[in-house]
């Protein structure tokens, strides 16, 4: 279980997350998010912390509560560490609730760093011009930013992300029949290359990501 400062954990944390970022971003060379990088190569979101539980109605998944998000202003992410905690305690991940707090940070600097390029693909309606609800829009996004904080989970030599990453990627595979939108990730981790190819169509035609991720 946690033994530090929460803070100071994921500030050292999210430094670490960006250099893997970059080497994960590398294949993807779309010149306009090459340029949005260039011009934020040195950018980390604003990161705060939460003791705030907020549960999430409807939900199709194996849990009920929101463990982090990501906002337009500032392109912040919150972190909900009593979320996380709950979480840990369902899927008996308690020695890993610092991998478990990571993986979240990772998973909303991603949907920062999409946001800042791609704010269309976060626009919440169900919008003429992207083609697709925002329901399939939400699969999209979160199956891509799951798939990152996967990675980042998985370029540890550190058995507890390990522990984290399969336990994660378990649930994408119990889940998939549910329509969980995270558990699209594993199309990624089945075909990485489809990973890029899915992010640029999102920009420029949402419609058709959407039918390529189901295909």
């Amino acid at each position: 279980m946690f033994t530090y400062n929460v803070d100071s954990f994921l500030e050292n944390e999210l430094v670490q997350i960006r250099e893997i970022f970059y080497d994960f971003m590398a294949g993807f060379t779309d010149k306009s998010f090459c340029k949005m990088l260039g011009e934020r190569k040195e950018w980390l979101p604003p990161v705060y912390i939460s003791d705030e539980v907020i549960v999430i109605p409807k939900a199709n998944g194996p849990f009920d509560k929101q463990l982090g998000k990501s906002i337009k202003k500032g392109y912040s992410v919150f972190i909900y560490y009593e979320a996380v905690k709950e979480y840990c305690c369902t899927f008996h991940l308690e020695n890993e609730y610092e991998s478990a707090l990571s993986m979240v940070l990772a998973h909303e600097f991603f949907h920062s760093v999409h946001r800042i390029w791609d704010e269309k693909a976060f626009l919440q309606d169900a919008s003429p011009r992207t083609g697709i609800s925002m329901e399939r829009k939400h699969q999209l996004t979160e199956s891509l930013a799951d798939y990152f904080a996967y990675f980042w989970l998985e370029s540890h030599e550190d058995s507890d992300y390990a522990i984290v990453a399969q336990h994660r990627k378990g649930l994408w595979q119990e889940y998939a029949s549910a329509n969980w939108p995270y558990s699209s990730a594993l199309v990624f981790v089945n075909s990485p290359e489809i990973f890029f190819e899915i992010l640029r169509l999102l920009k420029s035609n949402p419609a058709m990501a959407y039918r390529k991720l189901s295909s």
